[in-house]
């Protein structure tokens, strides 16, 4: 079954070489790592009431992204929390407006950065990590797409 698993990153690249022509090369990208923004979601105990089932979503600049957990840690404990999902992507803000909105269609309590799922939910940590991973793959594919419409839209200009 793991033959039958995809990586995007792999195959985005692969058709962004064939739609601009550009062929692979083996040296390292130029790009600056500090303006890439990495989103992630953290599992949290409330000690208080273990049978409340909690996530902290953030998002940060990579070189924010350990001062940032740093502070989330100090405030609800480090004991108290895990994380299960960080993935760099384009805009920190929209995947977690998009989570958001997602969490809250479902009826889940959701306030600030923290996600509470209804009580007697079937939702743990792998169901929410599968959920997530798709809405990311979802956010991938959409701007996927827009690079393909911005890419055709060119090409009948320049015809």
């Amino acid at each position: 079954m793991a033959s039958n698993v995809v990586n995007f990153d792999d195959e985005f690249e692969k058709y962004l070489h064939r739609m601009f022509h550009v062929k692979q090369t083996e040296e390292t990208s130029k790009c600056d790592p500090s303006n890439i923004e990495y989103f992630g979601v953290l599992n949290l105990t409330d000690l208080r009431s273990p049978d409340r089932k909690l996530w902290y979503i953030y998002y940060a600049k990579q070189p924010e992204v350990d001062e940032t957990l740093n502070r989330i840690f100090h405030k609800y404990g480090k004991k108290n929390m895990c994380e299960i999902f960080r993935k760099p992507t384009f805009s920190g803000v929209g995947l977690r407006d998009r989570v958001k909105r997602h969490f809250q269609d479902k009826k889940w309590y959701v306030k600030g950065n923290i996600l509470e799922a209804p009580p007697k939910s079937p939702y743990n940590d792998d169901r929410m990590l599968k959920m997530i991973t798709e809405l990311y793959n979802d956010e991938r594919k959409m701007l996927y797409n827009y690079i393909c419409m911005t890419h055709v839209s060119f090409m009948k200009y320049q015809s």
